[in-house]
């Protein structure tokens, strides 16, 4: 029986993530091309924007969460995935390269969480004090990628004691089908799954 999330949805008490939506992630400069791919297909930031915009109106909270090393690569994550692409950290001159995307850009009033090591939100960045002072109860993760860094973020959401919902059109995967098979069996398990339309419709009443 599908649980009706508006009880869940009091905006004061909400908090927008927007995940790692950057240049060099997702847009013209992005190492992941793969994934950049499925956020174009998918109308992922088409989604997030419109859903930000029912946010900032009803009064939710938003961050944004992004991933900034050091152009030494000093404490950066030691993976295979930062192996593949090498230094995440923007050439320098063009720190541009680590902005959030143009069509999901932060507006006064939003929160900007930088990041230098780690693979969620909420490594060493600060951000669970910031949703405390603001009586934050349930976290609404969108962006970047189903395939790890959202992973870890709501896990270590819910082992806060935070309620989290993922809007599904509002995320991505590569490839995208096993974005699907993560929703499936892996997030509807630790979150609520639901659309920007329907959290957008509870926020515009």
């Amino acid at each position: 029986m599908p649980i009706d999330l508006s009880e869940y949805l009091d905006a004061p008490r909400c908090a927008l993530l927007v995940f790692e939506c950057q240049e060099n992630v997702i847009g013209s400069g992005s190492r992941l091309p793969g994934l950049a791919a499925a956020v174009r297909e998918g109308g992922v930031l088409e989604n997030a924007s419109r859903l930000l915009g029912s946010a900032r109106r009803a009064g939710a909270s938003v961050y944004y969460c992004t991933a900034e090393p050091r152009e030494s690569g000093l404490g950066r994550a030691r993976t295979p995935l930062s192996d593949r692409i090498g230094r995440a950290a923007a050439p320098a001159g063009d720190p541009a390269m680590v902005s959030v995307v143009a069509e999901v850009a932060p507006e006064p009033g939003d929160v900007v969480i930088a990041r230098s090591h780690g693979m969620s939100g909420f490594h060493d960045t600060g951000l669970d004090p910031c949703l405390r002072d603001r009586g934050t109860e349930t976290v609404i993760p969108i962006g970047v990628s189903l395939n790890i860094g959202l992973v870890g973020t709501v896990i270590e959401a819910v082992n806060r004691g935070y309620r989290v919902i993922v809007p599904r059109d509002c995320v991505a995967a590569d490839p995208p089908e096993y974005g699907e098979q993560m929703l499936r069996y892996t997030f509807r398990n630790l979150a609520y799954l639901s659309t920007s339309e329907e959290i957008a419709t509870v926020w515009d009443s």
